[in-house]
């Protein structure tokens, strides 16, 4: 098992709020939650077995316990300055691969809720 450091702990702690504030909204009762599904651009670079580990330890004892966490990453898009190039970008180096030029990150950087998969009661 992987130790989460505190990036994908502090990310976590946002994430267990929302679910368990929408649970909450919803009456969605303990144990019923089966999967949280999230999105996270790369340019956040969670290291996904970290942040399961995470929600796993803080999910335990509230309605949410026995949950899985289900992460899809997404690409660093970015379009070139200069030249207009569009295409994805590996970090740290935020330069079009066709000129060289500096670029605006057009995606990436999301960090949300996809879903909550509910058990049919």
């Amino acid at each position: 098992m992987i130790a989460p450091d505190m990036h994908e702990v502090s990310i976590c702690q946002g994430l267990v709020k929302v679910v368990l504030d929408e649970m909450a909204q919803r009456a969605i009762p303990a144990g019923a939650l089966l999967r949280l599904r999230v999105v996270a651009g790369a340019l956040h670079q969670i290291v996904p077995e970290s942040l399961e580990f995470a929600y796993d330890l803080l999910t335990r004892e509230t309605p949410a316990a026995g949950s899985k966490l289900e992460l899809r990453v997404t690409p660093l898009a970015a379009r070139c300055t200069k030249c207009d190039w569009r295409g994805t970008i590996e970090p740290p180096l935020f330069l079009c691969s066709v000129c060289g030029a500096g670029v605006e990150l057009e995606g990436g950087d999301e960090l949300y809720v996809e879903d909550l998969e509910i058990a049919e009661s």
